[in-house]
């Protein structure tokens, strides 16, 4: 096998420790399987310019910025996928006060949950809705104080999250 290197500058930077530049002349080489691929694709990818894989490039960037905690596009950091960055409070129903309750359950990847809330309850509200924005850095089963209020269709949400606990 002869040093790639030389064959296309026609020295090697690697020399004379270089295992390829020994001189030994290159071996026919054979494909080792049973596969019949013909070697003829035409897919232009990430380095060649290709359409689309940019896109999908800084899309995985971005993901894993998130995921070590940094800010990706929209993010504001932290664990997961908690956080948009697009999420306008609408108080225009009115604002119910504060409140202590659960996080019943929250989806990282759609980014919204929901808080279970005894004293809401009692008011005929079922669960309260909590966007990924207003979660900090709480999970499912934290006590939370929160402030509840209304939004303009009437439903009940969160905001403000704090600990329960104090």
């Amino acid at each position: 096998m002869v040093c790639w290197d030389i064959e296309k500058n026609g020295f090697c930077p690697r020399a004379p420790d270089c295992k390829w530049c020994k001189g030994a002349p290159d071996s026919e080489w054979k494909p080792k399987g049973k596969g019949k691929g013909t070697g003829k694709g035409k897919s232009k990818g990430f380095f060649e310019g290709g359409g689309g894989n940019d896109d999908m490039m800084s899309m995985l960037m971005n993901m894993v910025a998130q995921m070590k905690g940094g800010k990706g596009k929209g993010g504001k950091g932290g664990k997961g996928w908690s956080s948009s960055g697009k999420f306008q409070v609408d108080e225009s129903g009115g604002v119910l006060g504060e409140f202590t309750g659960t996080i019943r359950s929250f989806n990282d990847w759609k980014c919204y949950g929901f808080i279970d809330c005894d004293d809401l309850k009692a008011k005929g509200y079922d669960s309260v809705f909590l966007h990924g924005d207003m979660k900090k850095g709480y999970r499912q089963g934290h006590t939370v104080k929160f402030t509840a209020f209304l939004t303009a269709e009437g439903k009940v949400q969160a905001k403000d999250l704090k600990s329960g606990l104090k």
